[in-house]
């Protein structure tokens, strides 16, 4: 099978490149096309991926084989141990409590042997994804990645910069009590007053209203931003590396200690590099980077289907627990695994 990667542009509208790829430190000029692809800790000194072909379709079925006959994965899952994660949870909430954070985002793992399938064809699932959710993937050798994701990290486009906050998390039958949740308005609030002050030095900073944002058996508090920027021609790797990771899905405040700790928790739970990182495209001079979580990514036989779960003060460890299981069973429904 060949090597592709894609991002969802709108409605039915995807841009995809095939391979072999080029991995390049900048993005193409001339209004190039590349993929940017990177691990959570921006660690891959050429992040830009130029393809060897590019083109826009609206059935992704035709980057796999056999008029997209490919079978469908048959996963057997692991199930899980919430032995080191406990051991995480209490120490961050210690350094929450001693006031050294506000908040961090720790991330567990399930795992799973892959009986037969191929997992590319999860491409087939996205097109049926609620609008709210964008896919996006690749497949390279015998890795990859395929996910549906609510968050955009940045678009950019004519000198303008959007971004969202998404933060705040429950069940669907309990959005009566969402509106007013102390907790969960906290930790939306905090990534949203922290993204509008990282971004105020690049240009003039408009924010929307909090809002709800609805994804069926989930519901996300999410606020919109966007920036004119004082300088048109930002340079687009800085932007990232301003932006991620947004306390969303990282540690506030930001420190580089907070940082090296919480890729430290990372290693030791097994989470994949590349979960959460920045996932993006430049193509016809716009630039769009999502979020890369609600997601299944493989290396061979091997699965894994991560989700994270901010903590704040007040966070409770069964309450927080059943946030991560929402977020991996909501994956498994949309995908079909």
């Amino acid at each position: 099978m060949q090597d592709f990667a894609f991002i969802q542009l709108g409605r039915d509208r995807y841009l995809c490149g095939s391979g072999p790829f080029v991995s390049s430190a900048s993005p193409p000029g001339g209004g190039g096309t590349a993929f940017y692809r990177n691990t959570f800790d921006l660690a891959d000194p050429a992040p830009w991926k130029i393809p060897d072909h590019v083109f826009e379709t609206g059935d992704l079925r035709v980057l796999l084989p056999d008029n997209g006959a490919t079978p469908l994965p048959q996963i057997a899952w692991s199930g899980l141990d919430d032995i080191d994660v406990k051991e995480v949870f209490d120490e961050i909430l210690a350094e929450i409590e001693a006031g050294i954070l506000e908040k961090s985002v720790p991330v567990l793992t399930e795992r799973g042997i892959l009986h037969r399938g191929e997992p590319a064809a999860l491409v087939k699932a996205v097109a049926a994804a609620p609008d709210e959710l964008w896919g996006y993937g690749f497949r390279e050798g015998g890795c990859g990645m395929i996910g549906l994701t609510p968050e955009h990290l940045v678009t950019v486009k004519d000198g303008i910069v959007e971004t969202m906050a998404l933060a705040g998390t429950a069940p669907r039958h309990e959005i009566g009590d969402f509106h007013t949740d102390p907790k969960e308005i906290r930790e939306h609030e905090l990534v949203a007053d922290y993204l509008e002050k990282l971004l105020e030095p690049f240009g003039t900073v408009e924010r929307g209203e909090r809002g709800i944002m609805d994804l069926g058996p989930i519901v996300h508090f999410h606020t919109r931003i966007r920036v004119v920027l004082d300088d048109p021609e930002t340079d687009l790797g800085e932007l990232v590396r301003r932006a991620h990771p947004t306390p969303a899905l990282g540690a506030c405040p930001r420190g580089r200690g907070a940082l090296e700790r919480l890729f430290a928790y990372r290693r030791k739970l097994g989470v994949p590099g590349e979960f959460g990182a920045p996932f993006g495209a430049i193509h016809e001079g716009r630039f769009d980077s999502l979020v890369a979580i609600r997601n299944v990514s493989w290396d061979g036989r091997d699965v894994f289907l991560p989700s994270g779960v901010g903590l704040v003060k007040g966070s409770r460890f069964d309450r927080e627990w059943r946030e991560l299981a929402l977020k991996r069973n909501s994956v498994k429904a949309l995908l079909g695994i």
